[in-house]
């Protein structure tokens, strides 16, 4: 389990970090965003109908069937979340060495 957090589906699964490396957590997730320049009203109301969508039954089963943690919020907490992943596996690219293709 490579989340910060065991999962709800498998309980037993120790995390990474749980495992022996401190501090590992990598994880997928999912966002909407919109063009640099979307007018504030429109990205108000896009974050409105999706944090609804995300509060649905359907979706709340989905959630719980898949082990998936869901996080909401407004979109200054989404671009404050982007911008620490990046800035974080900026700094793993670097250490590593990696270079693009």
């Amino acid at each position: 389990m490579t989340s910060g957090e065991r999962s709800a589906v498998l309980p037993d699964l120790p995390t990474v970090a749980q495992a022996g490396v401190p501090g590992y957590e990598a994880q997928a997730w999912y966002g909407f965003l919109a063009p640099a320049g979307t007018p504030g009203p429109v990205v108000e109301a896009l974050n409105r109908a999706v944090n609804h969508a995300a509060d649905s039954p359907a979706f709340q089963r989905l959630v719980k069937e898949e082990g998936l943690i869901k996080v909401t919020g407004d979109p200054q907490s989404m671009d404050r979340y982007v911008r620490a992943e990046e800035s974080r596996w900026r700094k793993v690219i670097q250490a590593a060495g990696l270079q693009p293709n």
